[in-house]
């Protein structure tokens, strides 16, 4: 079984890895090119994209592959949560720009002056393509084509490095936000195009006003869980917000985020092997299988999982750092370790739920974790070594919750 997940997970994990190499490389050409601050503020502004991403990447795409793997699933379903991607991408586009417009409500929240019109546009456009993105890599996932996924990630790749190439020596922290413009219209684009000449019967026929419904029907149901992948991508930028407007500023959000890159890497492995196992979980659970047997499953391979990437991290922890140049000395291992492990744990928990379809119980993770972890951060000295403390706090606390809410209220 072991071996059939990851082999199910190989492709869907190599293209994850070449498409983290490509943020790897724009870190690094920022860093070693730029100062600590310029490289701190494009992690800021990566953050903000990563407020609207996390929110419903974590919140509807374990819904869209749940809902996409199932033996008979519905078109119009499926349909749902495209239109739903496409109307929050337009209605965050229209409040961010919104936002901007009132430049002296922005200046009353910080003293950034780096945004201008054009860094707000793109970065809008940057959040409308990876919702979407993240919506068709969550129907190809549930069907199990991770071909697409593959080549369309090293086609735009390929195709950004050719371009950064030739530019790289100018980077900035606008030049840097086009080539991650590039990237994703590109994978977007080739998975859009693959859908209409392979798989166009999906789109024909459908009544719109039954779609509609299905839309709206959706809202509500996955509502809860917004709402919390809300406060948890609000206050994973919160923390970092802090920590920008601390005595050390974008230096010490710098130092944070060369460490943080392992726990991103070995998120996206998780997820990878996650969203695999909420394939099999949704079967298991289709074919009568218990709580205590869906969440022995899920525990099981995402520990298992963890383990093996953190062993990984640990020999080439060193040799990481040592990409973004040495003016990066924080070590941060055990923190980033720790995240890492919490982490793994709480995801096998939130999948047994997702399956189950217990929304409300995943707010309730969300809302206790961010009060946890916004208590902690303002109750200490921001800096880099805090602010990895705090993911580890937010994580921690989501553990307890899960395993207090499974040991009393579903495990019977």
């Amino acid at each position: 079984m072991l071996k059939k997940l990851f082999s199910s997970a190989f492709l869907l994990m190599l293209s994850t890895l070449i498409a983290k190499g490509f943020i790897l490389i724009l870190n690094v050409l920022i860093a070693r090119y730029t100062s600590k601050d310029v490289y701190g503020t494009f992690v800021f502004l990566r953050s903000t994209i990563n407020l609207f991403e996390t929110t419903f990447s974590s919140a509807v795409n374990p819904f869209a592959v749940k809902e996409s793997s199932k033996e008979d699933f519905s078109r119009v379903s499926v349909l749902a949560y495209g239109v739903f991607y496409a109307f929050t991408a337009l209605i965050i586009s229209i409040l961010c720009l919104l936002l901007w417009a009132g430049s002296s409500f922005i200046g009353s929240l910080s003293s950034f002056d780096f945004l201008t019109l054009q860094i707000v546009l793109t970065v809008v456009i940057l959040i409308s393509l990876t919702l979407l993105n993240g919506y068709l890599i969550s129907v190809y996932i549930g069907k199990g084509i991770y071909k697409v996924i593959y080549f369309s990630t090293v086609i735009s790749v390929a195709l950004s490095v050719i371009v950064i190439f030739f530019t790289y020596q100018y980077i900035t922290v606008e030049i840097a936000l086009f080539y991650m413009l590039i990237y994703q219209l590109t994978d977007l684009t080739i998975k859009a195009c693959n859908i209409l000449v392979n798989h166009a019967h999906i789109l024909k026929n459908i009544e719109y006003g039954v779609l509609f419904q299905k839309t709206k029907g959706l809202l509500n149901a996955i509502k809860p869980v917004i709402v919390g992948s809300a406060i948890n991508a609000f206050i994973f930028w919160f923390v970092r917000y802090v920590t920008a407007n601390s005595e050390n500023g974008f230096a010490a959000l710098a130092e944070f985020d060369v460490s943080f890159q392992m726990f991103i890497i070995c998120s996206i492995l998780l997820n990878i092997i996650c969203n695999i196992v909420l394939r099999n979980l949704t079967k298991l659970h289709e074919s009568g299988s218990n709580v205590r047997q869906l969440l022995s499953y899920a525990l099981r391979y995402m520990s298992l999982s963890c383990l093996l990437f953190v062993a990984g991290g640990y020999f080439l922890y060193d040799y990481f750092l040592l990409l973004y140049g040495e003016q990066y000395t924080a070590n941060l291992f055990l923190e980033v370790t720790l995240i890492c492990l919490f982490y793994s744990i709480a995801l096998a928990f939130n999948r047994v739920m997702v399956v189950m379809n217990k929304t409300y119980q995943l707010f309730y993770v969300a809302l206790t974790s961010a009060i946890a972890m916004g208590a902690y951060i303002l109750t200490v000295t921001a800096s880099a070594e805090s602010l990895a403390i705090s993911f580890s706090v937010y994580y921690l606390t989501s553990c307890v919750v899960y395993l207090y809410i499974f040991t009393n209220r579903l495990i019977k």
